[in-house]
C-alpha cells in the first residue's frame, strides 16, 4: 500500500509540473513563458530504454508484430506504431513513425529502429511544420523575441535522423546515454532556423545532441525513478554549443502504463531564448500496446 501511495505522490508530481513551471516563469519574466505546451516531444529522452518492462520479454515469444505506443501529454496526443520482428517493446528490428499534430504545428517520422534490452540504434527523416515559427535572418546571437520575427519564409524543412542510446546497471541505478546526429535539408538559401525537436537555433545543415544522464531506483521494483541528465546541443554552422541540465521522473504504474516527465533548462548558451530554449516537453503518460500479448491489460 505505501508503494502505491508513493507512485501516486510521483504521478501527481508529474501533472503538476506543467502548472508550477509557468508559474515560475512569471514571476521571474512575464514575458518569456514555455513553449506551447501542445508541442510533442520529438526525440528520445534516454528514460525511454530504462521503463522497458522484462513483462515484454514474457508476454509472448519473438514473432511478427504490430505495436503501438500512445502517449498523452499535456494537451497533445501523440500515437507511434511500429511494425517488426521479435518482442515489441523490448528486443526487435523493424519500422516505425509517428505523426503529430498541434495549434502551433507538427510533425511526421519514418524510420528503423534495431532494439536489445539495454541498447537501440535508429535512424528515419522527420518532416516538420510550424505555424508560428518562421526562418530566421543571420544573427550572432537571438532573443527569443527575434526568433518571434516574421522576416523570413515560414518554417518547414525535413531532418535526417541517426541515434543510438545505451545504458548499464550502476550503484543501485541506471547510467545511460542518448547520441544524435541531424542533417536538416529544404532550408531556404541564407537562412537560419529554430529547430522545433530540439528548442535551438541552427544553420543548416547539422546539429548534433549528447546526453548523459542518472536514474536511482527509488524502490526494490525498480517502478519508481529519479536522477538527473546533462546534455550538450552543437551546431557546427555557426559554430555554437548550447548546454542544459535537468531532473527526471520515470514511474511504472502497470506492465502497460509509465509516467515521464523531463525538465531540461539552459546552463549554457550563446543566445538568450529563456524558457523557449529549454526542453519542457516530456510529461505525461505512455501506453504500450502489441499484438500476440498474452495478458493485454488496459490500463
Amino acid at each position: 500500500m505505501a508503494r502505491r501511495r508513493a507512485l501516486a505522490a510521483a504521478a501527481l508530481a508529474v501533472a503538476a509540473a506543467p502548472v508550477l513551471v509557468p508559474a515560475a516563469a512569471v514571476a521571474q519574466d512575464p514575458a518569456d513563458l514555455p513553449p506551447p505546451a501542445s508541442d510533442p516531444p520529438a526525440v528520445s529522452s534516454g528514460v525511454d530504454l530504462l521503463q522497458k518492462r522484462s513483462y515484454w520479454a514474457r508476454s509472448a515469444p519473438a514473432r511478427p508484430f504490430v505495436s503501438a505506443v500512445l502517449e498523452l501529454g499535456v494537451i497533445y496526443f501523440r500515437p507511434s506504431l511500429a511494425l517488426g520482428v521479435g518482442r515489441p517493446h523490448w528486443s526487435w528490428i523493424g519500422i516505425e513513425g509517428y505523426s503529430s499534430v498541434s495549434p502551433s504545428g507538427g510533425a511526421q517520422y519514418v524510420g528503423l529502429r534495431a532494439a536489445l534490452p539495454s541498447l537501440e540504434i535508429r535512424g528515419g527523416a522527420r518532416y516538420a511544420f510550424s505555424t508560428t515559427q518562421y526562418f530566421l535572418e543571420p544573427r550572432a546571437s537571438y532573443t527569443r523575441r527575434d526568433t518571434e520575427l516574421m522576416l523570413g519564409p515560414r518554417s518547414r524543412y525535413i531532418a535526417g535522423e541517426l541515434e543510438v542510446s545505451g545504458s548499464i546497471p550502476l550503484l543501485g541505478g541506471s547510467l545511460f546515454g542518448v547520441a544524435t546526429g541531424y542533417a536538416v535539408l529544404g532550408t531556404p538559401e541564407g537562412y537560419y532556423l529554430y529547430e522545433e525537436a530540439l528548442h535551438a537555433v541552427m544553420k543548416p545543415p547539422y546539429l548534433y545532441r549528447a546526453r548523459l544522464g542518472y536514474m536511482a531506483e527509488m524502490d526494490r521494483f525498480g517502478e519508481l525513478r529519479l536522477g538527473a541528465a546533462a546534455e550538450v546541443l552543437g551546431n557546427p554552422g555557426r559554430e555554437s554549443v548550447v548546454v542544459r541540465i535537468g531532473p527526471l521522473l520515470a514511474i511504472s504504474l502497470t506492465h502497460h502504463l509509465d509516467a515521464v516527465g523531463t525538465m531540461m533548462v539552459v546552463a549554457a548558451t550563446p543566445d538568450r531564448l529563456g524558457l523557449l530554449g529549454a526542453d519542457l516537453g516530456q510529461l505525461g503518460l505512455r501506453y504500450r500496446w502489441a499484438t500476440g500479448d498474452r495478458w493485454p491489460e488496459f490500463p
